[in-house]
């Protein structure tokens, strides 16, 4: 694939870190916003994120001229003119996103392809709107995607093959893991295993069996440090598929299955919004909420680095 015109629509945090990468690694990348304030607030996202893959000796000294091959811009109907492909990284609002991809459909060439970063909304439902839905799928960069080595690639009912081909090697020139998924279904596969385990965490605070700050340590000082070389679905196998079920025999009629989230609706009538006000499962201030952030994603940048070994 000739590395030229990428278009990433939204300049908001996933935006801004997926116009990075792309430049990085050799696209002509278009970073389209609303406002001009929010594009200014995207050249600083884009420069920490460049700063933190600098510092952690992530990319090459010869990388450093990405700049030159990322432009900011509000005119999407210039930026879509000769863009080959097109990352829709709005916020997760379904009329949002069928609206802007039926315009973005009538502004680009015809053999461009179109993928939304949604972390589950349905392709189907995206591409609702559009004639050419065969050129339509989806492309989960995983937060924060100028780190997160996993893209999930989800086709729609009408998503051609060669669309599927063609995002999977535009997502492995930019040195990521291209998963793709035979169907679509809803939360892909990151949100449907990440929401299972959020759910049953948030039943333990409901239920007042231990206190949030435990259930986190069990998972960062426990669980986590097994995923990292050792899947769910190879760990049982490892545990033996026999010790497997009978343990499920006993636990899965005690885990919860809420079918909605009655919890977090509590939560938000009492005005607890997690960090953006102080007030969650944890008591936040900003300060707090960047150290678990940088943290985060040193974390990340350090098993990045044993996987290159």
């Amino acid at each position: 694939m000739h590395k030229s015109n990428v278009v990433v629509v939204g300049s908001g945090t996933i935006g801004a870190s997926l116009a990075l990468i792309c430049a990085i690694h050799g696209w002509t990348t278009c970073l389209v916003g609303r406002q001009q304030k929010s594009l200014e607030t995207a050249r600083d996202r884009v420069q920490r994120a460049w700063n933190e893959l600098a510092g952690a000796e992530l990319m090459s000294a010869g990388s450093s001229d990405w700049s030159e091959r990322l432009e900011y811009t509000l005119d999407l109907s210039a930026a879509c003119q000769q863009a080959e492909v097109v990352l829709e990284a709005i916020n997760e609002d379904i009329n949002a996103k069928q609206e802007l991809f039926l315009q973005i459909e009538q502004l680009v060439p015809d053999k461009t392809v179109l993928a939304s970063s949604t972390s589950g909304l349905p392709v189907n439902d995206i591409a609702k709107l559009c004639k050419n839905k065969e050129r339509i799928a989806v492309a989960h960069f995983a937060n924060p995607p100028h780190l997160m080595p996993t893209v999930e690639v989800v086709p729609g009912t009408h998503t051609s093959p060669d669309c599927m081909n063609t995002l999977c090697t535009f997502v492995e020139s930019l040195k990521k893991t291209a998963i793709r998924l035979k169907r679509d279904i809803p939360g892909h596969l990151f949100n449907r295993i990440q929401f299972a385990m959020l759910r049953e965490a948030m039943a333990l605070v409901r239920d007042d069996v231990a206190s949030a700050e435990d259930i986190d340590n069990v998972v960062k000082q426990g669980l986590a440090l097994r995923l990292a070389a050792e899947g769910p679905l190879q760990q049982m196998d490892l545990a033996g598929l026999d010790l497997v079920c009978s343990v499920s025999e006993y636990l899965f009629p005690e885990l919860d299955v809420s079918r909605d989230p009655q919890y977090l609706h509590q939560l938000l009538s009492m005005d607890y919004h997690g960090s953006v006000n102080g007030k969650g499962f944890y008591n936040w201030t900003k300060e707090e909420a960047d150290r678990v952030i940088d943290k985060r994603n040193q974390e990340v940048i350090r098993h990045l680095k044993q996987m290159q070994v």
